[in-house]
């Protein structure tokens, strides 16, 4: 049976209108599909405007919504003080239904979601005793629910009149197996592309808007109940339509009708959610033509940080039936000023249109895109979604040297600066990096280098994923009338567990980064300048931080010498830098000499003696066998010595290396095995 039939309820602002009725058999209208189907995921999300990590919940919730476009529907319910704008005259993302919908969650800490509000708690999924789970669970949960068979199918229809504003939905479910006593049919009303505020955008860097505003997406802004399914037994089909007329906006915030989507899903009285789907949506617009402009970029990138000249670029493609005679294609370069032209394109078809030239300042910057139809009253653009594209990073620093000596303490920045005066944070993967400052942290917390300073600068190792990496780089200093240079700086690191191989490598490069040579390559335990350290993140006091001394000598007389330090993560903890130097006084009595890096199958390497006069030798020792080659190299990465290539057997093998023509200095000795690993070991000339 259904309850009830017909169902009215009327508002001052909606009237919502139910009909209901079932089939023990299918039709021609039928639009569900009636073979039996596993579940798809619906990940319902709390999250806010002032919750930080909430962005990178968005991300996580995306990316498993794109490995399964399908088979996963994403509600983001704006609830609880994190999106309370209070009077800060924020916009109010929130729904009469989120609190609800949040108290049966049990949720102990944002960002939060469900899946299919299924209790995980078995599996130690949860984040206390209900359904709520933190982020990084969702991964790990989804997949049981597309694995689990459904004995319902779900889907929807959903229609939209422009000028009535009526929203009309039509739900089907199939029942390919008895179901329980009792379902509930729930249609969700959200909305895309909502420009707002928020904090940790940085966590979720796509979504951050040209003029800075963040593009919230999936937000719930209403609600509709269908009718009460009771004793649905294999091969019922349910029919409901539901329709609503949507008012011109929630909590001030308004609905932009061409932004709207809608996620229809069946529940049963325990609240788990069984299976759910989004709905195909037809809009009715007399008076008006519908299209689909899509904007894309493939403009020319950079190839070094000392190319600065860009020529922006970009490709609308028409995906509608109809010719589009006007409207309006532009670009922005960071914040700046869009800079806009207006243009027309026939149906199917592209145009490519590239901008006058443009030279960028030192820094890192994006160039976006925009295609719109805000210039026309005839045509309206209903998927906005490929409205918008962006370019790549583009970090650009000065093609002169700014100075003959630098030191940097991060001092004069505030908490949170990406990257001090001259120079730039190269971050494609978007770890969390930035200056730290132990004013804003408890008192034991020494985040200036031994303790001597308030601030240092932290690459957040424990919130990146394995195999992250960013670049520290600095604009060129010029040594070329100097003498006896060397680079002095400090740093802090703990591993998380131990075994995580997190690494800090120093490169030097002559070239504007075209080529880099390693001047300090240091990793997991030998990085490590404390104990594990597994509870949270770590903070160093005045004991855990060490310095190093590294000779530069070898690139006196360069008048373009830049530095970079770049970190790797593996899973491990944090690391801080302070105290960075490059001059001509650093003390060089004692300096860094060991660049080490051996791996699966080198895993063992030494010369000796220490230093090599004439002649001297090389112990390796291979973990399996395998053609390598061994050649010496300068500090400029140039082959300066001996070459060996052969065929060698595992274990310990010794080879004498000449260096009778070499000149007093420092060397490497590069080994490359058959899979392209290169190992390196110091060499010092006497």
């Amino acid at each position: 049976m259904i309850l009830p039939t017909p169902f009215f309820i009327k508002t001052p602002l909606l009237v919502i209108v139910f009909f209901g009725f079932w089939y023990g058999f299918t039709s021609a209208q039928t639009f569900v599909s009636t073979i039996p189907e596993k579940r798809n995921v619906v990940l319902e999300e709390f999250t806010g405007i002032y919750c930080i990590y909430c962005p990178d919940g968005h991300r996580l919730a995306q990316e498993l919504k794109d490995a399964n476009p399908e088979d996963v529907a994403l509600i983001n319910l704006h609830v609880s003080s994190y999106a309370d704008p209070g009077t800060s005259g924020d916009p109010d993302f929130r729904t009469p239904f989120g609190t609800g919908i949040q108290n049966q969650a049990d949720i102990s800490g944002y960002p939060a979601g469900t899946i299919n509000r299924k209790d995980f708690t078995y599996l130690g999924f949860a984040q206390d005793s209900g359904t709520a789970m933190s982020r990084a669970k969702w991964v790990d949960a989804a997949p049981i629910i597309l694995a689990d068979s459904s004995y319902v199918n779900v889907s929807a229809e959903a229609s939209l009149h422009i000028n009535t504003r009526e929203l009309t939905v039509v739900v089907q479910a199939y029942y390919t197996d008895d179901g329980a006593p009792i379902n509930y049919v729930k249609v969700a009303l959200l909305q895309n592309n909502v420009p707002g505020p928020q904090y940790g955008a940085v966590y979720n860097p796509t979504q951050i808007l040209p003029n800075g505003d963040y593009n919230h997406m999936h937000m719930l802004r209403h609600l509709l109940a269908g009718n009460t399914i009771i004793g649905a037994t294999s091969g019922t089909l349910y029919s409901d339509t539901l329709t609503y007329t949507i008012p011109d906006d929630l909590n001030g915030v308004d609905y932009e009708l061409f932004e709207l989507s809608v996620v229809v899903f069946i529940s049963e009285p325990g609240a788990e959610i069984i299976t759910g789907s989004e709905a195909t949506m037809t809009y009715i617009a007399p008076g008006l033509s519908l299209i689909d402009l899509e904007a894309s970029t493939n403009m020319t990138m950079p190839t070094t940080y000392c190319d600065n000249i860009v020529i922006p670029e970009i490709t609308i493609t028409n995906n509608s039936t109809i010719a589009v005679d006007t409207f309006e294609v532009g670009y922005t370069l960071d914040s700046n000023t869009p800079v806009t032209l207006d243009t027309n394109l026939d149906a199917l078809s592209s145009i490519t249109i590239s901008f006058p030239s443009i030279t960028l300042s030192s820094g890192s910057h994006t160039i976006y895109y925009n295609v719109n139809t805000d210039n026309t009253a005839t045509f309206v653009d209903i998927v906005s979604g490929n409205n918008n594209a962006n370019s790549e990073k583009i970090n650009t620093l000065s093609s002169t040297a700014f100075a003959s000596s630098h030191t940097e303490g991060f001092e004069s920045y505030s908490a949170g600066t990406e990257a001090p005066n001259n120079a730039i944070l190269d971050n494609a993967d978007g770890g969390s990096c930035g200056v730290l400052d132990k004013n804003n942290a408890p008192p034991n917390w020494e985040l200036g280098g031994f303790g001597k300073s308030s601030k240092s600068f932290r690459m957040r190792l424990l919130s990146w994923e394995a195999g992250y990496e960013a670049k520290l780089v600095f604009e060129k200093i010029d040594l070329s009338a100097s003498t006896g240079n060397g680079l002095r700086f400090s740093y802090a690191y703990v591993q998380r567990y131990a075994g995580d191989n997190d690494k800090l490598e120093v490169l030097v490069s002559t070239d504007c980064g075209i080529t880099w040579n390693k001047v300090f390559n240091e990793w997991g335990d030998g990085l490590a300048t404390s104990l594990p350290f597994s509870n949270n993140h770590f903070y160093p006091d005045s004991s855990e931080w060490d310095s190093v001394n590294i000779d530069m000598s070898a690139f006196d007389g360069e008048s373009m010498v830049m530095i970079a330090f770049k970190g790797t993560c593996d899973d491990g903890n944090n690391l801080y830098l302070d105290d960075i130097e490059l001059s001509n006084n650093v003390d060089l009595s004692n300096p860094y000499i060991a660049i080490k890096e051996t791996g699966d199958n080198v895993y063992g390497i030494k010369t000796y003696p220490i230093p090599i006069n004439e002649h001297g030798f090389l112990e390796l020792s291979l973990g399996r066998s395998a053609k390598i080659t061994i050649a010496i190299y300068d500090i400029l990465g140039q082959r300066a010595g001996t070459v060996i290539s052969g065929n060698y057997s595992a274990g310990t093998h010794y080879f004498e290396l000449q260096t009778s023509g070499l000149n007093k200095g420092i060397y490497f000795i590069r080994i490359l095995d058959e899979g392209g690993k290169i190992y390196a070991e110091k060499l010092i000339k006497n």
